[in-house]
């Protein structure tokens, strides 16, 4: 009874999920209008520890190491050579001639 409970729940989810991301209610899908009233409402969500990496903004951690906005960042010395530097150029130039 339980599995038959939960497979039915589930597709109930799943079809609620697809009915409002397809079907065209006053113009707009469900989800759309609900994403616009969201938007319009002024609330937000707490920020979320694992929510940044999935932005592809830096971690809460990676933040603190980054420098300040007025400092910049020591340089670091690169270390090539001259014919790596040419090989670089060259693929460059390849690149650019495509």
């Amino acid at each position: 009874m339980r599995t038959l409970s939960f497979l039915l729940w589930t597709t109930c989810s799943v079809g609620l999920g697809i009915w409002m991301a397809t079907v065209p209610v006053g113009g707009r899908t469900p989800w759309e209008h609900t994403k616009r009233l969201w938007s319009e409402s002024g609330l937000s969500l707490p920020a979320l520890p694992g929510l940044a990496s999935l932005k592809g903004e830096p971690a809460p951690a990676a933040r603190a190491q980054q420098p300040a906005a007025g400092r910049s960042a020591p340089r670091i010395a690169e270390r090539h050579t001259e014919q790596e530097r040419d090989a670089v150029n060259r693929l460059i130039a390849r690149g650019a001639e495509k």
